[in-house]
């Protein structure tokens, strides 16, 4: 039988490659039931073995497993299409999307750069169980629910439980938080953003 963290694992990397796809122009444009059929073949064909692995094996040797955030993630891409352009509903999918990018991009600036050395504190060490570490998330988790943003509830509480049972092969809690794909995306987003909106006011249209 094929272990948990192995079927976690596959499972993740299938949602991944299905919401890029979906998030792809031609994809975009297409009706709701027709995106639903897209994202069921991608699946199958993902599934499907050829040379010994299948495709989600072989993306996933090079990627390795995806945190719990980035899965969290890659729910609104695909959730969105099937909200039948309710604006309110799309409106706070959005909302909840954009902080929670935020929410990453700080974590990657404030881990990463001190993990490699810079400054006198290693913040990764607060993974291996760190009570006060576990206890501001789990109460950001509450925060959070309470103003009822799910999707990082959700993220973070999933994150913490997943870690205490020691569902990836890493026992370090960050693991579980933040991997370098979505650090990427998070930052790159952000600064795209921040890029355009400076340009708008440097260069405001006539």
């Amino acid at each position: 039988m094929m272990p948990l963290t192995d079927i976690t694992g596959l499972a993740g990397i299938a949602l991944a490659v299905t919401a890029l796809v979906l998030r792809l122009p031609v994809a975009a444009r297409l009706q709701s039931g027709l995106q639903a059929w897209l994202a069921s073949a991608i699946l199958v064909a993902l599934a499907i073995p050829f040379g010994g692995m299948s495709g989600a094996e072989y993306v996933r040797g090079i990627t390795g497993d995806l945190s719990i955030a980035t899965l969290a993630l890659l729910l609104p891409p695909l959730v969105l299409p099937r909200t039948n352009g309710q604006a309110p509903s799309r409106a706070k999918i959005l909302s909840e999307f954009n902080l929670t990018l935020l929410l990453l991009a700080c974590a990657a600036v404030a881990l990463y750069p001190m993990a490699l050395g810079i400054g006198m504190f290693d913040p990764y060490r607060l993974g291996f169980g760190n009570l006060w570490f576990i206890a501001g998330l789990l109460f950001m988790a509450s925060a959070t629910w309470i103003r009822q943003y799910t999707l990082i509830a959700l993220g973070l509480s999933l994150a913490v439980l997943a870690w205490s049972v020691g569902w990836y092969e890493s026992n370090n809690l960050w693991d579980y938080l933040l991997d370098p794909w979505v650090s990427v995306y998070a930052l790159a987003v952000l600064i795209k953003r921040g890029a355009s909106m400076a340009a708008k006011r440097l260069f405001p249209p006539r």
